[in-house]
């Protein structure tokens, strides 16, 4: 593994380390690494295992590349062999850094707290006027009565929930995001 690869434009995907090969979430994973490389995007994620590896073997089985972000905090872990350019991480912290700078836009399947601690740091960030619009796709079942509760206990803002794009497959996901990628920003 080289240094890092930048393309003109990558995305991060975020979600559980825990799905294998023969569950549901890293088949759709999978499938949206493959449309992402189609497109044309880099994959970055956190370089791991579950969503992780799922994304960056779907872009590389496509022909894409793939950035992988591993932590010093997680010892004895080691990438996903889908991986293609290394950026190390010293902690949590400056994964998440790496991983949200990096990227030109967000696509968020369902995860356990590091996932939502992605996602609320994405929030905040958006809501600071740091994530100069990048668009945050959610994908999967879950997020809409998560984002419904969010909304009715006046957790999130309107700018963030319209900043934040839900949805229900990897082709609808990647959709999305091309198109809010091509959308000039205000």
């Amino acid at each position: 593994m080289s240094g890092p690869f930048v393309p003109a434009t990558s995305i991060a995907v975020f979600g559980s380390s825990q799905p294998r090969p023969a569950d549901e979430a890293y088949r759709t994973a999978r499938r949206v690494g493959e449309l992402l490389a189609t497109a044309g995007y880099g994959v970055i994620t956190g370089g791991y295992g579950g969503v992780m590896e799922a994304a960056s073997r779907g872009a590389r089985e496509a022909g894409g590349q793939t950035i992988g972000v591993p932590c010093g905090t997680f010892k004895g872990r080691r990438p996903n062999s889908w991986v293609t350019d290394v950026v190390p991480a010293d902690d949590l912290y400056d994964r998440t850094r790496e991983l949200i700078e990096r990227a030109a836009g967000y696509i968020v399947l369902p995860g356990k707290a590091g996932t939502l601690a992605e996602l609320a740091f994405l929030w905040a960030l958006n809501r600071a006027g740091c994530l100069d619009g990048r668009p945050v796709v959610l994908l999967g079942a879950v997020w809409p009565s998560l984002m419904e509760l969010l909304e009715s206990t006046s957790m999130l803002e309107q700018d963030q929930l319209r900043h934040t794009h839900r949805v229900e497959s990897p082709e609808q996901a990647v959709e999305t995001l091309v198109r809010l990628l091509r959308t000039p920003r205000s």
